[in-house]
């Protein structure tokens, strides 16, 4: 039987999410391979967990012009990587047990460390298993690129040009979308998902994503609704910040807009096909998602660097528009909400660039190595 070992690494869920994707299109559509999906971080000391997981958060968080500094004056990666490995050494030999254990024939990486672990660990040690690698964002960023990758995956044509531009053979590079569960390529009962969730078809749905993480200032964004008079639902999901959740919930009774407050989902596929219109951070794989339904977005507070690229890349398709601050955002909220047919052209923009199938083709894929 074909082993498959997919490898992800906790720096934002959007990396775990695409693992998740792939893993559960390789059980639909390829039941006849053993899948093994870890997080390389759970095989590490508390300091690496740090360094390459919370601290990352921390960064961009804090210190958001110096990772769009770092991001965008990046130097060769052959110079990043080198170091690097001195740790890995020393911090992922757990890992490396399960890597021999496994005996994977093929690897998938959704995140560049686990990639560049695993290309150095197969060299190295004289290892035969094949290295497929899933690019998570709109745009290409040269820390990607590792020696003797046997395939990789990306979201667009353009991605892909980044990788022939760096010398990529073009026979090793598939465009096939960002992966995403396959729960989102499914058609949705829109009437029937309105009355589960205690909405109505007579005016826009405007769904709110804080993230996984819930790091989005939403408080002051819902407060200032009662600027737009035109009638609109709303539903927030919060992620994992429990306080923000609270917060909303308490909001609730003097905004009757605010139908529904959520913590951390796992039927966002259903949220999504329920809604009209999503305020969200730009993350390759909310955004995929969002799509994959025709669901058109308002962007805010993106990352510098990679998901203001994503961002960008929806905006140029017709498929979204770019909020800078709240006054901005209250602003083309208010337009969108007025202009049902605008809605209805961008959800239409989002559908055509969308590619819901992405995880059903990387598993097809891999699969040839």
């Amino acid at each position: 039987m074909l082993k498959v070992l997919i490898v992800s690494v906790k720096a934002g869920a959007g990396h775990l999410k695409a693992a998740e994707a792939v893993e559960a299109a390789f059980a639909i559509y390829q039941p006849g391979v053993e899948v093994k999906n870890v997080d390389l971080l759970d095989y590490s000391n508390e300091l690496i967990k740090y360094l390459y997981g919370k601290m990352y958060l921390d960064v961009v968080r804090i210190l958001p012009e110096f990772y769009a500094y770092s991001y965008r004056n990046y130097e060769s990666s052959k110079k990043f990587i080198k170091p690097r490995f001195l740790i890995d050494k020393f911090n992922f030999s757990d890992f490396f047990g399960i890597v021999e254990d496994f005996n994977p024939d093929i690897v998938v990486a959704t995140h560049f460390i686990p990639e560049a672990v695993l290309e150095n660990y197969r060299r190295k040690r004289k290892k035969k298993f094949r290295i497929a690698v899933t690019l998570t964002d709109y745009e290409f960023h040269p820390v990607w690129l590792v020696p003797n990758v046997d395939l990789y995956f990306t979201a667009t044509e353009e991605v892909k040009s980044s990788l022939l531009f760096y010398g990529t053979p073009s026979e090793k590079i598939v465009v096939s979308g960002i992966p995403i569960h396959p729960k989102f390529s499914v058609k949705k009962n829109r009437e029937e998902l309105l009355a589960k969730y205690g909405l109505n078809n007579r005016s826009p749905v405007i769904l709110i994503s804080a993230g996984s993480f819930g790091v989005t200032p939403l408080g002051e964004v819902i407060a200032d609704f009662k600027t737009i008079k035109d009638e609109f639902q709303v539903m927030v999901v919060c992620g994992r910040n429990a306080e923000l959740r609270k917060d909303l919930e308490g909001k609730q009774k003097s905004e009757p807009r605010l139908k529904k407050v959520f913590g951390f989902v796992d039927f966002m596929d259903e949220l999504m096909a329920s809604s009209d219109l999503l305020i969200t951070k730009p993350g390759g794989i909310t955004v995929s998602e969002s799509i994959a339904m025709g669901v058109p977005m308002i962007f805010i507070e993106p990352i510098p660097g990679q998901e203001e690229a994503n961002a960008d890349y929806f905006v140029e398709h017709g498929a979204g528009v770019k909020a800078r601050n709240l006054p901005g955002l209250l602003y083309k909220l208010d337009q969108l909400v007025k202009d049902p047919e605008k809605l209805v052209e961008m959800s239409k923009r989002a559908k055509a660039i969308s590619r819901p199938f992405a995880a059903k083709t990387i598993a097809k894929e891999a699969i040839r190595l």
